[in-house]
């Protein structure tokens, strides 16, 4: 099939949904939400670098939309009902899906190795999620956040929060999004030639 064509391009944001699906449906299992959380938007941001940026911004509402759902239906964290707010759990998604691509293409031609190019697309992508959705929970929940950052000894003010959050999971997202883009993208490319 080939992937430019309308059914090629269906089969693979199918693909690419169904996965998201499955990563944000595990994230709501204590033992696996950890690790499904760092690979939820990886398909995101693989759709925008094959597929472009309209692509991109359509999987990262629909991640973004699981995200909701699932804060909705199995909250596994006091931090949960934060994300039932559209402007925190989809409109920074849909960026995800923009923000690789672009990327990707300005540094394709710059940077030698395609490899490198491909993780630091990746890396943008993740870095693009934590500051949107931390400007987002700022701009919607920054007195709810002190007080609850207060009450889990995190510190009294959004900022300390804001660095709790990067140095608890955005440093390692990135990491896994950079990498994980790299390696899909890569093998994606050689099947396709």
């Amino acid at each position: 099939m080939n992937r430019n064509s309308k059914a090629g391009k269906l089969t693979f944001m199918g693909v690419m949904l169904a996965l998201t699906i499955v990563f944000v449906a595990l994230t709501a299992i204590p033992t696996t939400s950890a690790s499904m959380a760092l690979l939820i938007f990886l398909p995101t941001i693989v759709t925008s670098i094959i597929q472009g940026p309209k692509s991109g911004a359509a999987m990262g509402a629909f991640a973004g939309a699981a995200t909701l759902i699932r804060a909705l239906s199995a909250p596994t964290s006091p931090l949960d009902y934060l994300f039932l707010n559209p402007l925190v759990a989809i409109l920074p998604r849909i960026f995800i899906g923009v923000v690789p691509y672009y990327v990707y293409k300005l540094l394709k031609d710059l940077i030698k190795s395609k490899t490198i190019t491909l993780l630091i697309a990746g890396v943008s992508g993740a870095i693009t999620n934590t500051a949107l959705v931390i400007l987002m929970l700022y701009v919607v929940y920054s007195e709810e956040i002190v007080k609850m950052s207060a009450e889990l000894g995190i510190g009294t003010t959004f900022a300390a929060f804001a660095i709790f959050l990067i140095s608890t999971s955005a440093l390692i997202e990135s990491s896994v999004a950079g990498i994980g883009t790299a390696a899909v993208v890569n093998v994606y490319n050689k099947i396709n030639k």
